[in-house]
């Protein structure tokens, strides 16, 4: 039997409760009501999904369905099942403008990115904006106070918020407000009969011990699908010590381009299964968790996104069954041994992937030299709990390279050779050096100190220092750190933060205009606001993310374009290049008008409590950005001109 079969799933669920998901709080029995929710959207017709429940997204696993709305805005919405408003918000981004209700049987189904809410619940929100002045909004009304039917329209379907095109985001959670796969509950307007696909396979080194065809270096393998529907790997895989597998692969849907996230992923070697992952359910409070659960270094680098098929150090996101290696391989012989790995989506459509590792003699013999080559250069990296030094050309008849540590030296044989560089490796958990030389070429490796999980701790250096919470870190961090004049690079951005930290450092060069100098996280040549306050000649910022940050002042105030300002509407455009839109509001006579506003395309409109009631005198409109600059437009309300075309009447 399969470990992903939802009737499996349920079981695993209702026996094992909380050892199952580490307290968790999955303590129930999991049951799919067939006829209990309607479909949302266009109920009884056939439709499809740009995304689905476990979809790997930014910095999170998509919590929902994404349903299409034949690529425009204004479709009926409708409620899949009685109950009442329990939330409702607007939001710049996220979900944009969106509905919580609350159903009999305890369970939640969130409707996102609206284009706008259904009577009367559309006047309560616009009154309570009005009330608190405030565009965006988070508001809880009484139990049964907008009580609605199954089938009942509740909104309309748009494009707001964080979405990248017009659908519906559509949630189920439970009681515990945990997300649930709404594919389970039988919708017949989605069908699937299309199996998924193979993209991507890396197979990684876990330990320092480890190899993959000889090389301390994960590698990337593209399987192909043959005739049978099958995947095989063309290349040959040998390996050795403790590995990996780090996986590429999409859901497909009949009659749709999109790529979707896999619902369920079985390993086994030589016929034992050693790894299972199911998202069929999964908490709410956890979706931080999924940066720890792909390979976050090449995501950041290249946007391809690896699932991690083993439980990482320092996962507490539960979705696995293992085996007693956590899913990870440890090769110790030099036999072949034959690998499956089976891939299934909501629907039960599968794939399958098949290949053989040969495994590689623990310490192959070392290459041998006559010559002396200097090395044309020599780089660090930590990767885990490993630093990797490389001297790319190096030769010598006693190759060595001299670790400093604290004041002491430490002598070392090249461990292998890989792309014309002789590869150092050294467990940091046993020492950590902080310069390393090969022939005549000394480089300094900026490792500062051992940060463990759990545990609330600070390093301070000169000029710059951090704070971690006890939430911070996923596992183990050996930080490192380099000033830079104006720039602080806090290890490298392929390293997942759990919780923000807390940086402070003294720029070498203290700006005169501190009050417009805030903190920049680079990334690909971008600069993304952090913001941040200043204390003296330090500033302080939070992160969670490690990289590169730059101070940098922005003076330009935004800018301000309207586009009508008659005695009906207000229109306009609103942009800030630089540090970004903190605040908009306008007053018509000393009235405040609610502006609503599209951030993808950074437009405004207004919307008045009073219908009836026309603009008239001064409109006066101020917009912040993020860094403290400010732009007041003053003007009166205007009728707009009125230009009609002339037309040609022809003789007969």
């Amino acid at each position: 039997m399969h470990y992903c079969f939802r009737t499996i799933v349920r079981i695993s669920f209702f026996a094992l409760g909380f050892a199952f998901f580490g307290g968790a709080g999955f303590a129930q029995k999991l049951s799919y009501q067939k006829d209990y929710y309607q479909f949302p959207i266009r109920p009884g017709l056939p439709n499809s999904l740009a995304g689905g429940l476990g979809d790997l997204r930014s910095n999170h696993f998509h919590a929902g369905l994404d349903i299409r709305t034949e690529q425009r805005e204004g479709l009926p919405v409708y409620a899949a099942a009685e109950g009442y408003v329990y939330k409702v918000g607007i939001q710049r981004s996220g979900y944009g403008n969106v509905i919580y209700l609350r159903h009999p049987n305890g369970q939640t189904t969130v409707y996102g990115h609206l284009l706008k809410f259904s009577e009367p619940l559309a006047s309560y929100v616009r009154e309570e904006q009005y009330k608190k002045q405030t565009f965006e909004i988070e508001l809880s009304p009484e139990e049964g106070r907008f009580a609605v039917k199954k089938g009942e329209v509740i909104a309309l379907s748009g494009n707001t918020g964080g979405s990248a095109g017009p659908h519906l985001h559509f949630e189920i959670r439970d009681s515990k407000n945990n997300y649930l796969n709404p594919l389970y509950f039988g919708f017949k307007e989605i069908r699937d009969v299309t199996p998924p696909k193979f993209v991507n396979l890396a197979i990684r080194p876990l330990d320092i011990n480890g190899r993959v065809n000889g090389q301390f270096d994960r590698k990337v393998y593209a399987p192909v699908k043959l005739a049978d529907g099958s995947y095989r790997l063309k290349d040959p895989v040998s390996a050795t010590g403790m590995i990996g597998f780090d996986l590429v692969a999409h859901d497909q849907m009949t009659g749709t381009g999109f790529r979707y996230g896999l619902q369920c992923i079985e390993i086994r070697m030589d016929g034992q299964e050693v790894f299972s992952y199911n998202i069929e359910i999964f908490p709410s409070t956890s979706t931080r968790d999924y940066n720890n659960l792909i390979d976050y270094e090449t995501e950041q680098a290249t946007g391809q996104r690896f699932l991690k098929c083993y439980v990482p150090d320092g996962n507490t996101f539960n979705l696995y069954k293992t085996n007693a290696f956590q899913g990870k391989l440890n090769i110790t012989d030099t036999l072949s041994h034959e690998v499956s790995i089976r891939i299934s989506d909501s629907h039960e459509n599968a794939s399958e992937l098949l290949f053989t590792i040969k495994g590689e003699p623990r310490n192959p013999p070392l290459r041998v030299d006559t010559t002396e080559v200097r090395p044309e250069w020599v780089q660090t990296d930590v990767q885990e709990n490993t630093l990797v030094v490389k001297a790319k050309y190096y030769r010598s008849t006693l190759p060595f390279a001299t670790y400093f540590v604290d004041g002491k030296e430490v002598k070392k044989e090249p461990d292998l050779y890989a792309n014309d560089a002789a590869v150092f490796l050294t467990d940091l958990r046993e020492y950590r050096p902080d310069s390393v030389k090969v022939a005549n070429t000394t480089v300094k490796t900026y490792l500062r100190s051992q940060i463990f999980p759990a545990i609330a701790s600070s390093y301070k250096a000169e000029k710059w220092s951090v704070n971690f919470k006890n939430t911070s870190l996923f596992d183990t961090l050996f930080l490192t750190g380099q000033q830079n004049f104006n720039a602080l690079t806090i290890n490298n951005r392929g390293t997942a933060l759990n919780d923000y930290i807390s940086v402070a450092f003294t720029p070498e060069k203290v700006p005169e205009n501190k009050e417009k100098t805030r903190v920049y996280r680079y990334l690909n040549g971008d600069y993304r606001f952090l913001g941040g306050a200043w204390n003296n000649d330090q500033i302080e910022f939070d992160t969670r993310e490690l990289g590169t940050f730059v101070i940098m002042a922005d003076t330009m105030p935004p800018k301000v374009r309207l586009t009508e300002n008659s005695k009906t509407r207000i229109t306009g455009f609103i942009s800030d290049p630089t540090s970004g839109i903190e605040s908009f509001n306008a007053f018509v006579n000393g009235e405040w008008v609610l502006l609503n506003y599209d951030y993808k395309k950074a437009y405004i409109w207004s919307e008045k409590l009073d219908k009836t009631k026309l603009f008239e005198g001064e409109l006066v409109l101020e917009v912040k950005d993020r860094a403290g600059n400010s732009t007041i437009l003053r003007t009166e309300i205007t009728e707009p001109v009125v230009i009609r075309k002339k037309v040609n009447k022809r003789k007969k």
